[in-house]
């Protein structure tokens, strides 16, 4: 069994590609934990967060698809 699933996103470090500033992100912090917030000079990397596509968004609203 693994303990975790990767997908297509990939970390990328500011240094690669400067993050987006003042905007929610995926951040992976120095004890290798990824939270969500924005941008600071703490975290060792980042990823955009996943998009909702359109099916998603109506369970969330409570319709049905």
């Amino acid at each position: 069994m693994k303990d975790y699933l990767a997908g297509e996103a990939s970390w990328r470090t500011a240094q690669e590609q400067a993050p987006p500033l003042g905007v929610k992100l995926l951040l992976l912090n120095p004890g290798g934990t990824c939270v969500i917030g924005t941008w600071g000079d703490w975290a060792l990397a980042w990823a955009p967060l996943p998009k909702v596509p359109d099916h998603i968004k109506k369970l969330l609203l409570g319709n049905s698809v």
